[in-house]
């Protein structure tokens, strides 16, 4: 019999803040999703996970048609450690949160109209996927607090459970997180079977004017990308990348702190087993910032949780409901 998997896919992005208001007026006014819970982690238990010295952390869960996974964590950051700033394709660090749209050039002309700007019109460009080429349509929108929004009109979309919930839902939870990684190697071993049990689906490289275009990359920019995701269960994948030829942007990792950076700052994983999936980390090239303990959260409930970083310094939050 197969061992259950320790997780099934990212539950949550973990966003910086300075004001709830502008991304309630995103996620939920604009993309559908609910405030399904909010309150404070305390500063005791905010400490343990984030940091000596944030205090009371103000915080908002965003769910889209009540799915379990592709969540939002919306944490209200009293003291950045940095101005917000978007990410480009090229920085290294945490980049965009995709999410499927039914109508990308409705969306596109509907959310620069109410002040997001995008960084250019929706482009279509061709990705090799093991014998086959398939077509992608997506664009990049300037979200609150240094935000990317990646949206994706899918050819064939995968399953996802706000559209399963609800098919006339314009858009769906988070489909995938995205990072860049300068060691893909070790991110990938921690991800995989030897460490969380999630599996790379497709591991491809290659090169697009279209991508180029979309995302403002040099000309003949080569990139390596790989969808690492569950084997059932869960829709958010992670997206992770790696410019081949080594052209780096900024180094975004030291900001990306949940509490204390604005933004993209981490992932929240729900795990079965908190005790084993620290173990993984750890055996894996994982760095333990909080051994596991129990508290009672907005975000969790009641529930275990632990903090750690991955090879590449990504904050990654694990939780085991109580």
């Amino acid at each position: 019999m197969n061992e259950e998997p320790l997780m099934e896919s990212v539950t949550s992005a973990v966003l910086g803040v300075t004001d709830f208001g502008p991304h309630i007026d995103l996620f939920c006014g604009e993309l559908g999703f609910e405030v399904a819970n909010e309150g404070i982690v305390r500063a005791a238990d905010a400490a343990r996970l984030w940091g000596a010295g944030v205090g009371d952390v103000e915080t908002r869960l965003l769910t889209a048609a009540g799915a379990r996974t592709g969540r939002i964590h919306l944490l209200k950051v009293a003291d950045p450690v940095a101005p917000a700033e978007h990410p480009h394709t090229l920085d290294l660090g945490l980049a965009g949160l995709n999410l499927y749209t039914r109508d990308i050039e409705a969306s596109h002309d509907r959310l620069v109209a109410v002040g997001h700007p995008w960084t250019t019109a929706p482009s279509t460009y061709e990705v090799p996927l093991g014998d086959t080429v398939v077509s992608v349509t997506e664009g990049f929108c300037f979200g609150p607090d240094g935000v990317d929004v990646v949206f994706v009109q899918p050819a064939n979309a995968r399953g996802t459970e706000a559209w399963s919930a609800d098919p006339l839902r314009p858009y769906t939870e988070l489909t995938s997180v995205v990072c860049h990684v300068p060691d893909f190697e070790a991110e990938l071993r921690f991800w995989g079977p030897e460490g969380l049990g999630l599996s790379a689906r497709y591991d491809v490289t290659f090169s697009s004017p279209g991508l180029e275009a979309m995302a403002e990359l040099p000309e003949g920019t080569v990139l390596r990308l790989a969808f690492v995701t569950g084997a059932g269960g869960g829709t958010t994948r992670i997206e992770m990348i790696q410019v081949v030829d080594d052209v780096r942007g900024v180094d975004r990792r030291p900001a990306q702190r949940p509490a204390r950076g604005l933004g993209h700052t981490g992932w929240s994983v729900r795990t079965r087993d908190v005790e084993a999936a620290v173990a993984r980390a750890e055996e894996t090239g994982g760095r333990v910032s909080c051994r596991p303990f129990d508290a009672v959260t907005p975000l969790h409930g009641a529930a275990r949780l632990a903090v750690v970083d991955t090879p590449n310094g990504i904050s990654v939050e694990l939780w085991q409901p109580s």
